[in-house]
């Protein structure tokens, strides 16, 4: 029986948070066998075509230090970066791009803007910090999960943690929402414990489909109640990834990276996974 190889295609320019990404991937591909494709983000300021060359050969090298026997595939197509990565990437396993968390700008200059990328993308796309700690990848999975937490971002958090061996965290938020309208006599203890139930409820049905699915994997649970982005941030913190679904579009129709994800790319050094929503989910749920 042949080993499932896994797709990856990666997006390079001269960033720290790339070359960090890059590294990432080679982690991955030492632990199981994979197909990794580099696409250089060319930088129209770059002297000459063998820089560009230059560099997809350092980025392949690195890969194979760590993963020897890798298959590595180069590219450097003239089209903008958001458009070559989201074509190329449309039938792999994963796209994966690096982020400058406090200098945005850096990323900018290339084109490879992480959450642009992100909601753009047919396959789940890994943002990797710049600052993400060499060595966490077998640390536990976290899945950010709500009350429309599509199936496929749940079994995607799932594959995961069984690929790796790892604990699955199922994290939900929850606060109470700003009073409207007259005040009602609600008793102090029973009035959070409302919505703290409901929280429940949205824990206890992703962790039924991940134990039925996957009866093997160690699921932990955790409620946490206040600010989404920043609750899930620091849950995630020193675990391995934290995973999160995209399913919010903008006044211009596209899909756009939710709040959530936001924050944990602001505050969070942990690499972030955003799953899109299969074709046939999109109409009712977005």
């Amino acid at each position: 029986m042949h080993e499932h190889v896994e797709r990856i295609t990666i997006g390079l320019d001269d960033t720290d948070a790339s070359w960090t990404a890059l590294r990432w991937v080679a982690e991955r591909a030492a632990r199981h066998s994979c197909r990794v494709r580099i696409v250089r983000a060319v930088d129209p300021l770059e002297p000459e075509e063998g820089w560009t060359q230059h560099r997809l050969g350092a980025g392949r090298s690195l890969v194979l230090q760590s993963a020897p026997g890798t298959e590595v595939e180069l590219a450097a197509p003239p089209q903008p970066i958001v458009d070559a990565l989201v074509d190329l990437a449309q039938a792999d396993g994963l796209l994966v791009v690096g982020s400058h968390r406090r200098r945005r700008l850096r990323s900018a200059l290339t084109g490879l803007l992480p959450d642009r990328i992100a909601g753009t993308s047919h396959v789940p796309t890994v943002i990797v910090p710049d600052d993400w700690p060499s060595g966490q990848l077998d640390a536990d999975v976290v899945l950010a999960v709500d009350a429309d937490t599509a199936p496929e971002v749940i079994d995607f958090a799932a594959a995961e943690a069984g690929r790796h061996g790892a604990v699955l965290r199922v994290v939900h938020t929850w606060h109470e929402p700003a009073p409207i309208g007259p005040p009602v006599v609600v008793g102090a203890d029973d009035y959070p414990a409302v919505y703290r139930e409901t929280a429940g409820h949205v824990l206890a049905d992703a962790v039924q489909r991940i134990t039925t699915s996957a009866p093997e994997l160690q699921v932990r649970t955790e409620l946490l109640m206040g600010a989404a982005g920043s609750g899930v941030a620091e849950a995630a913190e020193h675990h391995g990834l934290v995973v999160v679904g995209r399913r919010h579009r903008s006044v211009f129709g596209g899909e756009m990276l939710g709040s959530v994800a936001q924050d944990v790319m602001a505050e969070s050094s942990t690499a972030l996974c955003v799953v899109p929503l299969q074709r046939r989910d999109r109409t009712s749920q977005l």
